[in-house]
């Protein structure tokens, strides 16, 4: 550099613009990194258990209202350029109905809108909770709400025009397959169809969205053993077969719980990182590990089509009172820890989530915890 300006100043050159050479320089440097990152925001299971929709109903107006809820993740999940999360209820219609069988009011819909997820996956295994008229009436409200989806269809005909899932991204394909290891013994029903996991048909798919375009390709999968802290033999064998089949990115869901996360190789050597279960985004269960997860923040690059990075987001589900108001809170745990937020948490419950954090963070610390 003072080579340079020393050459600048025989040649007559000041040196403010010199400064303001360097300043252009590092501004259109900073503006092609932007360009060439995409972020996309995975969260794990999303459910609805009763105790969730009667506090969410409003006895004043009449209406459920969901939107607090979201409210202190709704920044992370808002300024990522894709968010995605996992539907683990159906929109089976009133009367709504917690487990086993799973139908929440529409109004959780418009809320995750609202704070700003853009796909929704729903092969899992509560599926079929309200069988038939269950499945169509939920992809007919993510159709009508606007949510790009893959898991489930109403016939072939809307699974094969619609599947697999290819959602363009500054100017990227990111494709993506979504299947499930089951439906809690449930049979679909012709003509619905649900994805499962199946090598021949998954092999199909990926094969599929090559033909698409797309430029990277990431499964989403619902599997592993619930309340397991670690995946398990088959999960891993399946992430191994993923990756050798093309897979760029493993995101995984089903135990309700945080389990392991790890780097699998695929037939070119080129790591692929897999998340095998991000845990719980929102529920009522309170079993040990349940009442928190991690987002998982990924960024992928549009012109070498790699995923440079995918770190995590802890977080505490606070079933309890913020600022007077009972309801069920997603609350980032090390922002809450560095007393970034407003309220202050019982001591039980900031223990709680003092807990949730350190286990987190040590299952997951071969993985870079993201940096808010």
């Amino acid at each position: 550099m003072l080579v340079w300006m020393m050459l600048y100043a025989l040649l007559g050159v000041d040196n403010a613009v010199v400064r303001e050479r360097e300043r252009q320089a590092e501004e259109a440097y900073r503006a092609y990194l932007a360009d060439s990152l995409v972020t996309i925001v995975f969260v794990g299971d999303i459910m609805g258990h009763e105790p969730q929709y009667q506090v969410a109903y409003n006895h004043e107006t009449g209406q459920y209202e969901y939107t607090d809820c979201f409210q202190y993740v709704a920044p992370y999940i808002d300024s990522a350029d894709l968010a995605c999360g996992n539907l683990e209820v159906t929109m089976g219609g009133a009367p709504y109905s917690g487990y086993p069988c799973f139908s929440s009011p529409d109004a959780l819909l418009y809320a995750l809108q609202e704070v700003g997820f853009d796909v929704l996956f729903t092969a899992n295994n509560h599926v079929l909770d309200r069988g038939q008229y269950g499945v169509g009436r939920t992809v007919m409200m993510l159709d009508s709400v606007g949510f790009a989806h893959a898991g489930s269809y109403v016939d072939s005909l809307s699974r094969d025009t619609t599947y697999p899932l290819v959602v363009e991204v500054k100017d990227m394909r990111v494709g993506f397959i979504n299947a499930t290891y089951g439906t809690n013994g449930l049979q679909v029903k012709a003509p619905n169809m649900v994805n499962y996991i199946d090598t021949v048909e998954m092999a199909a798919d990926l094969a599929r969205l090559s033909e698409l375009g797309a430029d990277m390709k990431i499964a989403v999968m619902h599997w592993g053993n619930e309340y397991q802290l670690k995946a398990d033999a088959g999960q891993r064998r399946c992430a191994e077969w993923l990756a050798c089949h093309g897979v760029d990115l493993i995101i995984g869901g089903h135990p309700h719980v945080s389990q392991d996360a790890d780097t699998v190789f695929n037939a070119e050597g080129q790591p692929v990182v897999v998340y095998y279960s991000m845990g719980n985004f929102i529920s009522n269960q309170r079993k040990p590990n349940t009442y928190g997860g991690v987002m998982v923040m990924t960024t992928l690059n549009r012109f070498t089509h790699r995923v440079v990075a995918a770190d995590y987001i802890p977080y505490y589900v606070h079933k309890g009172y913020i600022h007077g108001k009972y309801q069920y809170y997603v609350v980032p745990s090390k922002a809450y820890l560095e007393g970034r937020y407003d309220f202050h948490l019982s001591p039980y419950d900031s223990l709680s989530l003092l807990e949730v954090h350190r286990a987190m963070s040590e299952r997951l610390s071969n993985f870079q915890q993201w940096e808010e």
